[in-house]
């Protein structure tokens, strides 16, 4: 089996599997050829080896939905949720960042820029939409519809979408979405979506980088809408960006995306901005941000897989945060950090010691840390009064996140 890998309109390459050595990766001589050529990872760089199994899943499969998600998709389908090549085939047109997926039986009309017409998108009757919705027990949203060949990481049920003057369409033809939809779950995690909403939306006050955020109510459920950063809509047309992830940039499985499990902490996420980007104490300092902010929120599910790199030509920066959520509202989660801070997994046992230890580890100033939480203290109580402002804003649980932020202020 071959696929053909496509950034933006450039192929750059293809995966396929062999008798004796399993999945492999090679760029196109063609491809390599040109000056201006990009690699499609950190992992993956320019060069005329292929790259063997070990070295280039995780880039692949890290395109992919993980955990239940996967297995459930899987069995949507009737394929092995084990076959990366046989997901990417199916679901492969439309992932994160500036790639796209195809073979022979699945073509794509390959663009650098795609205008929002009549061929590439069709609108959504808020009807369809909603049935999207209902269904989802029972049929993946990233295959609601059987016209859609799209692929979102992470283990949350998602739909992406394109929003076009108001109207949400289905991107056809391997046309890029604009925003990404996720229903709030059933159960103890019901207040999801509102979760993620307040805590991105305090982001945006405490002025972290972050994308736009929505809250609507589709199929009488609540639906978090965030607009893609890895997509760049202007006029009437939109383009892909490319971006990728820390687990893939670090040529880890999307398995080991928690520390424990063998995947990157905050200082190998460091080492590689550290070697890898233009200006790296810029994005340290914002990347420091980010953390400091996910553990005062409480949000001990953040992994390698919810830090990314966005790439601008052959530059580098940080993506904007995304996927902030507490979990420690939710008595029955657990409160184990997903990356420890100095010695401590445990949210509740760091200390002003532990985020020493952890400037240590990253050989910088602890006053670089420090000051990220003098900045954060003197926004709150504005920041708290303008997402009260916000009537989409349940005012019980913004309360109970200022509380926690509170608490963990005070190590």
């Amino acid at each position: 089996m071959k696929l053909d890998v496509y950034l933006g309109n450039e192929k750059t390459g293809s995966l396929f599997s062999t008798d004796n050595r399993g999945v492999v990766f090679a760029y196109d001589e063609q491809y390599l050829s040109n000056p201006a050529a990009k690699k499609l990872s950190v992992s993956l760089p320019l060069r005329k080896q292929e790259f063997s199994q070990k070295e280039c899943i995780p880039f692949f499969s890290g395109l992919l939905p993980e955990e239940e998600y996967r297995r459930k998709i899987a069995a949507y389908l009737h394929v092995s949720e084990t076959s990366t090549l046989k997901l990417l085939e199916a679901l492969g047109g439309e992932c994160a960042g500036l790639v796209t997926i195809t073979s022979e039986e699945t073509p794509l009309l390959q663009k650098q820029t795609y205008s929002f017409d009549d061929e590439n998108y069709e609108e959504l009757s808020e009807e369809r939409l909603n049935a999207f919705i209902q269904n989802m027990n029972e049929r993946p949203l990233i295959k609601a519809d059987d016209k859609l060949r799209l692929s979102l990481a992470g283990a949350q049920e998602k739909l992406s979408l394109a929003n076009i003057n108001g109207k949400w369409h289905l991107p056809l033809n391997g046309s890029p979405s604009t925003h990404i939809l996720k229903p709030t779950r059933s159960g103890t995690l019901s207040s999801l979506a509102q979760n993620e909403y307040i805590c991105m939306k305090l982001a945006g006050f405490l002025s972290l980088d972050v994308p736009p955020v929505d809250l609507i109510n589709l199929a009488e459920k609540d639906v978090f809408v965030v607009k893609r950063y890895d997509r760049l809509a202007k006029d009437k047309t939109i383009q892909r960006l490319h971006q990728e992830d820390f687990c893939q940039a670090l040529g880890l499985m999307s398995e080991q995306k928690y520390q424990a499990d063998g995947g990157p902490g905050i200082a190998d996420m460091c080492a590689l901005i550290k070697k890898t980007f233009t200006v790296p104490a810029i994005t340290i300092k914002k990347l420091l941000g980010y953390v400091v902010f996910n553990y005062l929120i409480g949000n001990c599910d953040c992994h390698g897989k919810n830090y990314s790199i966005l790439y601008d030509g052959k530059s580098m920066k940080l993506a904007p945060l995304y996927d902030a959520v507490s979990t420690t509202i939710y008595p029955g989660l657990s409160d184990k950090l997903s990356m420890k801070i100095g010695k401590q997994y445990e949210i509740k046992k760091v200390s002003k010691n532990d985020f020493f230890q952890m400037a240590q580890e990253l050989d910088l100033n602890p006053s670089a840390i420090y000051s990220v939480f003098d900045a954060f203290a003197t926004k709150l109580d504005d920041a708290f009064d303008k997402l009260l402002e916000d009537k989409k804003v349940n005012a019980d649980i913004a309360s109970q996140l200022k509380s926690g932020i509170k608490e963990r202020m005070d190590i």
